[in-house]
């Protein structure tokens, strides 16, 4: 008889169960009653069997591996021969849990990997509760620190922002009342249910508060967790989901000597939608779903047990650059596009400079033109086209921009706005424009970006001025100016 050991749901040929509701039954306790670390703990265990004191519960404390053996109690372990894992089972916890079926089940039992069932031109993707595995054809296997809570944490962040932005309400007061930790929850729960597609509105009836999310929104909030980047696309490092991917790929082709030839992926877990997206971005074949109770009924075909394994760690800093101005010789539009083309950082200054002159509407509008050629052709590759990137996004936010070019001038930024690999500065500065066009955005896929922005730096290493622009920034967006 097979199991396979998996979050959310664990499956046998008898049907689905869940590691925690096993445990707490066992242990006589009701999942409400416990604390929501203790709740965290029991949802990523897959990820920590190996753990020791990992759980404190009733005044006992309880190895990750104990936390499974009375999970397991409930569905008859004695009758299992194959046990099946997730990647990011694979090394210490393997061995932990053969011992188990062993000495305390008195069975012994083979144990596969999801990836053992799929060939070498495969790339498997399993999605736990705080990480993910990768497994590049069952020889190059990446942990990577994204999970389906961070998804949930991120979204319901950004909806607790936004609605501190749209109501006006402190964060202040929420504390003095005794209700930021029961709002905050709420807007949790609510990145979850928008997630599954349970529903599509947040409500806070309490203050009043009621809107519609759309999908495009939840793409949007989502993209500091998923990324957006694209293989042979500059990456400052391993930020996010997609970026992690592609550097993973690029591992793959150091140790190999030769590029992946993958003709299928397939996707395991619960929340797989945001990562099927990504993955449809770097991977030109078809994706496949799974929940994890198909793997019962496949044949293992790779039977390599002993392969690399690359950990990667999240990413705390933000990406960051320093550039050197140099005075051009001449400030025209003419000189601007020769510079740029030739990638001389002269330009950067005679964007400064014309950004800063009285220009009639003419020439105004050409220069705008321009900024916007600026803004699409860079693709952040090297320092002088961040230089570039920064300068002309500056010098929008300074300029009046005509309605027929406000709609392109926004297209553009939102390209860059939520690719999280551009500079820190770079984010600084679509921040500043939203500010000065905060009317003209509230319907906008920039409005989503102030709020965003608030839940991307916690516990990122930002100087306390930055953190208090974006705060300014992301409180004051939604509120009308003063005329």
């Amino acid at each position: 008889m097979k199991v396979y050991l998996g979050y959310p749901l664990s499956y046998t040929s008898d049907g689905s169960f869940k590691l925690k509701d096993n445990f707490l039954s066992e242990v006589g306790v009701d999942y409400s009653s416990i604390p929501v670390e203790v709740k965290k703990k029991l949802l990523s265990l897959l990820e920590n069997i190996d753990k020791r004191d990992y759980l404190f519960l009733g005044d006992v404390f309880y190895d990750g591996i104990d936390v499974l053996e009375f999970a397991l109690f409930p569905v008859e372990p004695y009758s299992f021969d194959e046990v099946i894992l997730p990647g990011y089972v694979y090394g210490k916890p393997t061995f932990l849990i053969r011992n188990l079926f062993k000495n305390s089940f008195g069975k012994k039992v083979s144990v596969f990997y999801d990836f053992n069932f799929f060939s070498r031109r495969t790339v498997v993707v399993n999605v736990g509760y705080t990480k993910t595995s990768v497994s590049l054809g069952g020889e190059l296997l990446f942990n990577l620190p994204f999970g389906e809570f961070h998804l949930i944490d991120t979204l319901g962040n950004y909806l607790f922002n936004r609605f501190i932005g749209e109501t006006g309400i402190s964060n202040a007061s929420l504390r003095k009342e005794g209700l930021r930790g029961a709002v905050l929850d709420l807007c949790r729960g609510y990145g979850a249910r928008l997630l599954f597609g349970r529903t599509d509105r947040i409500d806070v009836p309490q203050f009043g508060y009621s809107r519609q999310v759309s999908l495009d929104e939840v793409r949007l909030a989502i993209t500091p967790v998923v990324g957006n980047t694209r293989f042979g696309e500059f990456i400052t490092g391993p930020s996010d989901f997609s970026s992690s991917l592609i550097t993973a790929l690029y591992s793959y082709e150091e140790l190999f000597r030769e590029r992946l030839k993958a003709e299928r992926v397939v996707v395991i877990g619960r929340l797989r939608w945001p990562f099927v997206e990504a993955l449809s971005q770097i991977f030109p074949v078809l994706i496949e779903e799974f929940s994890g109770e198909e793997l019962l009924s496949l044949t293992p075909v790779n039977r390599n047990f002993k392969i690399p394994v690359r950990n990667f760690s999240a990413e705390r800093s933000v990406p960051r650059v320093v550039s050197v101005e140099e005075p051009p010789e001449e400030a025209t539009l003419e000189a601007l596009r020769r510079y740029f083309n030739s990638r001389d950082l002269k330009g950067v200054g005679v964007i400064e400079r014309l950004a800063g002159e009285n220009l009639n509407d003419k020439h105004r509008i050409s220069f705008i033109y321009e900024l916007l050629s600026v803004v699409r052709r860079c693709s952040g590759r090297s320092s002088v086209e961040i230089a570039y990137l920064n300068s002309a996004i500056s010098a929008l936010s300074r300029l009046e921009i005509p309605d027929f070019l406000f709609g392109k001038v926004e297209r553009e930024l939102s390209e860059k706005a939520f690719n999280w690999n551009l500079p820190f500065e770079t984010k600084l500065n679509i921040l500043y424009f939203c500010h000065r066009f905060k009317e003209q955005l509230q319907s906008s896929p920039l409005s989503v970006f102030p709020p965003l922005m608030l839940s991307y730096i916690r516990e990122r290493k930002v100087t306390e001025g930055e953190k208090n622009f974006v705060r300014t920034v992301a409180e004051t967006f939604f509120t009308p100016s003063r005329s």
